[in-house]
Order: C-alpha cells, then sequence, then structure tokens
C-alpha cells in the first residue's frame, strides 16, 4: 500500500481501515479487530457506527 501510494505521488500514506461493529458485536470481537489492525501494521482506522442502508440490508441476510 505504501508503494502504491507513493506511486501515486503521496509518499508516507498508508491504508485507512473503517470498522463498523453491529449491533451483534461484542466488545471481544472489537478488540479482535483491534489486535488484527495491530498484526497488520494499520495505524490507521476509525471506529464508527453508521451504517449506510445497503449496510443494513447485508447485515440482515447474516
Amino acid at each position: 500500500m505504501l508503494n502504491y501510494s507513493a506511486q501515486l505521488g503521496k509518499p508516507g500514506r498508508g491504508m485507512v481501515v473503517i470498522i463498523k461493529p453491529s449491533k451483534k458485536s461484542n466488545f471481544k470481537n472489537l478488540v479482535d479487530i483491534l489486535d488484527e489492525m495491530a498484526i497488520a501494521d494499520i495505524s490507521t482506522y476509525a471506529i464508527v457506527n453508521d451504517f449506510t442502508p445497503e449496510e443494513s440490508k447485508l447485515l440482515a441476510l447474516k
């Protein structure tokens, strides 16, 4: 990702991950995701609870 952003002329910019826990997720799920962010060395992420109508439909199918 860093190589790709450097090619675009924006060196040092990595990936930004948006984490959207659903109502069915629990604290352990969130901690597991945050652990994965650390393992993958992703330092920029946001935790939000806003779902688009399309995302709500996808969650309803599960």
